[in-house]
């Protein structure tokens, strides 16, 4: 995996705490570094810091986002929700906030990489309504002709959705099949996916496939 961090002090931390897991981590100090080593080399997963030189950490993510789906985990000093959503907003797939905990870090790490493994299970195809697709064994989603470009946390939450078609899912019901556990605020959490889903799919034209239940969750019917 990539680990893009500016301070030496914590670079060398999280090379650390990943290898101490069993993780094979290459490091460097910037966006810029980040996407050139990308354009060369292939990697399971992310971690960026929100805060580094240059280019930001959200537009290096979006540079990410434009050219590949690796995951992505943001790293910051700052947990407050507007960043974290921002976070999300631009296509991440989780936060680590500072200072990292090995064990936390660990815990996510391990959810976001399983998850790619999670949606090649059964092959085959979901359908919903609005011309609504789901190529599981390619990993595509579509509208009628029109493919989505969704990031791998967005593919999943729509395949539960299409997966368990007229349930209501809860937010910590989604959150913990996606991710691998109830997030702190995972109404939050899982609202940020879901409504970057949905304009996903009204540019689409699938109108608003996704209906939210007021005060219990989410639902494709």
């Amino acid at each position: 995996m990539l680990v893009v961090e500016d301070e030496l002090v914590v670079r060398e931390l999280i090379v650390r705490q990943l290898q101490g897991f069993g993780y094979c981590a290459t490091a460097v100090a910037s966006g810029e570094e980040a996407l050139a080593l990308l354009d060369r080399e292939r990697f399971d997963l992310v971690l960026l810091d929100v805060g580094l030189p240059g280019i930001s950490g959200f537009e290096a993510c979006g540079a990410i986002r434009a050219r590949s789906e690796v995951p992505i985990i943001f790293v910051t000093a700052h947990g407050d929700l507007a960043e974290r959503l921002r976070g999300f907003d631009a296509s991440a797939d989780d936060y680590v906030i500072k200072p990292i905990i090995a064990e936390e870090l660990d815990r996510r790490v391990s959810a976001v990489l399983c998850r790619p493994a999670q949606r090649r299970g059964p092959s085959g195809e979901l359908f919903g309504p609005d011309g609504l697709a789901l190529r599981l064994r390619v990993h595509e989603a579509y509208a009628g002709e029109h493919r989505l470009a969704l990031t791998p946390s967005e593919f999943a939450v729509l395949r539960l959705l299409l997966e368990h078609r007229g349930e209501v899912m809860t937010a910590d019901r989604i959150s913990t099949a996606v991710w691998g556990y109830e997030t702190f605020g995972s109404r939050n959490f899982v609202e940020a996916h879901v409504s970057r889903l949905r304009a996903k799919l009204r540019d689409a034209g699938a109108g608003d496939s996704i209906a939210t239940v007021r005060g219990v969750g989410y639902v494709i019917r």
